[in-house]
């Protein structure tokens, strides 16, 4: 049986898409917070929804990722 082994580089990359993932969420919450005239409190308050939402986000982008992948792979393999 083969050790599968996970570089650094393929860590800090998976991180920094999860990082922009938290971005957006959060940039999201601030979108609602000015949209629906709350308090700005929020934005730390709703912190566990922000990072949640961050987690469904990188899975998604995880998922396309994915299936570009194997898109590539087989229309790749048909030469």
């Amino acid at each position: 049986m083969k050790n599968i082994v996970i570089t650094s580089k393929i860590i800090k990359r998976e991180l920094l898409i999860w990082a922009a993932m938290i971005v957006f969420a959060q940039i999201a919450n601030l979108y609602a917070i000015i949209k629906f005239d709350t308090s700005f409190s929020e934005l730390y308050s709703q912190l566990g929804y922000v990072f949640a939402l961050s987690i469904v986000l990188y899975v998604l982008v995880l998922l396309l990722r994915l299936l570009f992948s194997f898109i590539k792979k087989r229309t790749g393999s048909r030469k």
